[in-house]
This record gives structure tokens, sequence and C-alpha cells, in this order.
């Protein structure tokens, strides 16, 4: 999008382009923050999973605990959990496990569902502007006899502006939205997995 056309959206675009910048550069922001929250080095690092592994199979519970203490990932939090209640009975330290795990994941994808609704409400926005200009286009029709099209423009230029903007802002929310839900639902995944592999090696120190 070059100068000239962002300057014609914000002149031409009616009241109704500001609302849609707005939700665009907020839709912005948190994308970017969710995409560095989702980020493997934040939620299972390999680093720190080679070395909880083999302080846990060396039996070394204390050292493998300050371990997760010092480490500021997501799994960090579970395998500590883990850990600590460790003598727990199997469906004990499970159904705690969970409930960590609900927890972490929750805290992961929170904003999330706010980029989606930012993408419903710029595609909302859009209409609202294409009906405002419209409005103006009906308000000129009905009060000039004959009607001069170059008075016009401005409801024209209004309603296409303002859908076109709402849709330029809607569109990559969406994506974003979509592309960090399923982020999300791996990191998920993978942190069952892992939670189920350490659970039955934690059980197994002495």
């Amino acid at each position: 999008m070059n100068n000239s056309l962002v300057a014609s959206i914000l002149v031409k675009g009616g009241f109704f382009v500001y609302p849609i910048l707005i939700c665009s550069v907020t839709a912005l922001a948190i994308f970017l923050k969710k995409f560095f929250v989702t980020n493997e080095k934040n939620i299972l690092p390999a680093t720190f999973l080679v070395k909880l592994n083999t302080l846990v199979d060396n039996n070394k519970h204390e050292e493998a605990l300050e371990l997760c203490k010092n480490n500021q990932s997501v799994f960090s939090n579970i395998a500590s959990v883990i850990l600590t209640n460790k003598d727990s009975s199997l469906d004990d330290l499970e159904r705690i496990v969970d409930d960590e795990g609900s927890k972490q994941v929750f805290l992961v994808s929170k904003n999330n569902e706010m980029l989606g609704s930012l993408s419903n409400i710029s595609t909302l926005l859009g209409l609202l502007g294409t009906i405002s200009g419209m409005i103006t286009v009906f308000g000129v029709i009905s009060s000039q006899p004959v009607v001069d099209p170059p008075s016009l423009a401005g409801g024209i230029s209004e309603a296409l502006y303002t859908t076109a903007f709402g849709l330029m802002v809607a569109i990559p929310s969406f994506i974003g939205y979509k592309f960090i839900s399923n982020r999300i639902s791996e990191i998920s995944v993978n942190l069952q997995n892992e939670s189920k592999k350490l659970i039955l090696k934690a059980r197994k120190m002495s």
C-alpha cells in the first residue's frame, strides 16, 4: 500500500476509518506478542528438556527442581509440579498435572480470541462505513432535483474506502488468529506428551 492510497483512505474514508485503524494497530500488537509467547523457546526449549531428562534419569531430584525454578519456559512450571508431587498416587498426580497444564495453556492463549474478534469488528466497521457513505449519497440525491455527479463523490468514496480498509484489516487479522490458534493446539498436544513422559520417569525416582 503506497502513501497516497493511505492518505486517500484516511481523508476520504470518513469517520469509521479511524476505529478500523485502531483495530489494525491493536491486532498487530496482539499477533506479535502471541507469536513471541508461543515460540518454542518459551514453551518447550530443547536444551532445558535434555538437561531435565538427564537429571531425572540420574535420580537427581533436587537439581531437577532447581533447574525448573531457574527456567522461565511454560513446561518448566509443569515439570516443577510433577517433581514436587511425584510421590502422590498416579491418579492424583495426573489430575494435578492436568490442572497445571490447563492453566498454562490458558495463559499462552490469553487474548488470542480478541484477535479473532478484531477481525469481525473491522468487517462490521467497514460495513457501517458503507452504510454511512450510502446515506450521504441518497441525502444528496433527495436534496437535488438534478444531481451533480461530483456532489456524489464524497459519499461513494466514503463507502468504498471504508469497506476496502475494513477488509484489509479483517483478513490478515483472521489469518493471524487461525495461525496462533493452530500453534496453541500443537503446544497443548506437545505439553501433554512431554508431561506423560516425565510423570513415568519421576515416579521411578527414589
